[in-house]
């Protein structure tokens, strides 16, 4: 979940990146510094989306940090969203990593499990039940791949529902649960896509592999083939992405918004076909 940085203003660049550093100092300040390790912009845009949805002002402060000890930077303050995207960064991380444990045998996502395990104890006092259902979809999704499932349907639905389960914070919202259903598929469909390669080589699952009969091809042109064939569904799920999103009321920060959802995640699709 990235912005396509041609098309957006300076002014519009410094609140999305007021986003994604106030969301870097918040995993500080809840967690420690390690917690850091679990920063993404994916997390970063579930806080700018609830974050628009209030019509409140953004506090924005120009501040140094250890990476960027001599360019201050925006950085977001007191923002209750923050907040929570703080905390469900580390929710979905400590999983990820528990999973990568469980699986690969990982020495360094062991390390990070170790310390991640402290910071899941502190989330999931304060959002028992978020635990709960994103543990339970994650077991799901960990079944279908551990049995190969070729419906991307199934597996994508997974993702979907989990990233739904994060988006509503504060109860039931039709068009924000669509949006992030959808979000959440998208998300699914072009890590799979673009990791075929990678897939291919380690021998790992992927429901393409398994849905378009991989046969000892080279794997560059497996892939070129399979995005070819699919093109039309991930198009089809950028639309639903879009016509779920201009149903959301947002209050502030919609030029920034739209520059992710409409070139921002079309870039993306592109750049995994390699276009």
């Amino acid at each position: 979940m990235n912005i396509y940085k041609d098309e957006l203003k300076v002014k519009d660049y410094n609140i999305y990146r007021s986003y994604y550093c106030g969301l870097c100092k918040k995993l500080g300040e809840e967690f420690s510094i390690r917690a850091r390790l679990s920063l993404n912009y994916d997390f970063a845009f579930l806080a700018l989306v609830l974050s628009s949805l209030s019509d409140g002002k953004e506090e924005i402060k120009y501040e140094n940090c250890f990476i960027h000890p001599l360019t201050k930077r925006p950085v977001l303050k007191s923002d209750d969203y923050l907040t929570y995207s703080a905390y469900m960064s580390i929710i979905v991380t400590y999983f990820k990593l528990k999973d990568d444990v469980s699986d690969n045998k990982n020495i360094k996502s062991f390390f990070a499990y170790l310390f991640f395990k402290g910071y899941f104890k502190k989330a999931k006092k304060k959002y028992p039940k978020k635990c709960e259902i994103i543990k339970t979809i994650l077991e799901e999704l960990n079944i279908k791949e551990k049995e190969n499932c070729a419906d991307i349907d199934e597996v994508s639905d997974c993702f979907g529902r989990l990233l739904s389960e994060v988006f509503l914070k504060d109860g039931e919202d039709r068009a924000l649960k669509e949006f992030s259903y959808q979000l959440g598929r998208f998300i699914y469909i072009i890590d799979a896509l673009d990791d075929i390669e990678k897939d291919i080589k380690s021998k790992n699952y992927n429901p393409f592999i398994k849905k378009y009969s991989y046969n000892n091809e080279d794997a560059k042109e497996f892939k070129k083939r399979v995005c070819s064939e699919y093109d039309l569904i991930v198009t089809l799920t950028l639309e639903s992405i879009a016509s779920a999103f201009e149903l959301i009321d947002f209050k502030k920060n919609k030029t920034i918004l739209q520059n992710i959802v409409y070139l921002g995640l079309r870039k993306a699709k592109d750049k995994v076909k390699g276009e």
